[in-house]
């Protein structure tokens, strides 16, 4: 079980840290990938220049060394183009970038787009070399060890983790102690992270047959208390749907047109609110 929980960690880790880089602040949620740039700009110059409301911070006309700040700084003005749906308009906005940053938008924006048209079949081992192959494409030693340098390091943790939980040829010891000894090796962040990760694997996996005492042991008095209040919660749900389809099978068969209508409403209104029935409304739709 052990082996499992750890090899899914690090194939959702490499798979998903892969991307986010698209653009993406460290561990901050990331945003929807920016196309089109070649299209034809079908606004005249006045019309786009009349939607550009809101600028960038003014910043000095020098940059200085590039640093990871001014990938930020190109991410957030990607989320501005999106708010106002400029993106596809993206090479006629860059003027609301500083003059320094002007430049290395075009090559951070046709980066991006090459990730889009990256094979999704390809291995973990095959993605993180295209990934790789494509940095040193559109940028510059420089740029890549400021902007990319720990999540290509992250990346390359991660499928070494990966490469030893699927050699077949170890024993599920061996790769456990493999594994194990690779983990105490990185920096305590990372190793924190990994650990906080496969906890929630395990808890995911496991917390609906544990009992109190168990999760008090494992997880601490509070979540046990939460967790248990949630299971409580959820089988009160499944017990109220149950009945709930039973009632409407009942009035189903003994009525029809606008009275049943007006019988099914009113039962939704007297089991469940209003929240709960949008709810109900997505497990009628997808039973299980």
């Amino acid at each position: 079980m052990r082996y499992w929980r750890l090899l899914s960690l690090s194939c959702v880790g490499l798979s998903v840290c892969l991307w986010s880089l698209l653009p993406a602040r460290d561990h901050e949620v990331t945003t929807e990938m920016v196309t089109g740039s070649v299209h034809t700009v079908t606004e005249t110059p006045h019309q786009i220049e009349a939607q550009s409301v809101a600028v960038m911070p003014a910043e000095s006309e020098h940059c200085g060394a590039i640093t990871r700040a001014h990938k930020h700084q190109l991410d957030d003005w990607v989320l501005l183009l999106q708010k106002e749906q400029l993106e596809q308009h993206w090479a006629q906005q860059t003027h609301r970038l500083p003059p320094c940053l002007q430049d290395i938008a075009h090559d951070y924006m046709a980066y991006k787009q090459a990730l889009t048209r990256v094979d999704s079949n390809l291995s973990m081992h095959e993605r993180f070399e295209a990934l790789q192959t494509l940095q040193g494409q559109y940028f510059s030693t420089e740029v890549i060890a400021a902007w990319f340098e720990s999540e290509n390091r992250w990346h390359a943790q991660t499928l070494a983790r990966w490469q030893i939980l699927s050699d077949k040829t170890l024993s599920e010891q061996t790769r456990a102690e493999l594994i194990d000894a690779h983990i105490s090796q990185l920096p305590q962040t990372e190793r924190q992270t990994i650990e906080a990760t496969q906890t929630l694997i395990t808890l995911k996996h496991s917390w609906h047959n544990m009992d109190y005492n168990q999760l008090s042991a494992e997880y601490g008095d509070e979540a046990a208390t939460r967790l248990m209040q949630t299971r409580k919660e959820q089988l009160q749900w499944r017990e109220r749907v149950a009945q709930f389809k039973q009632r409407r099978a009942e009035i189903q068969a003994s009525q029809i047109g606008g009275a049943q209508q007006s019988a099914l409403a009113a039962l939704r209104a007297s089991m469940f609110t209003d929240t709960e029935q949008k709810r109900l409304a997505v497990v009628l739709a997808y039973p299980q």
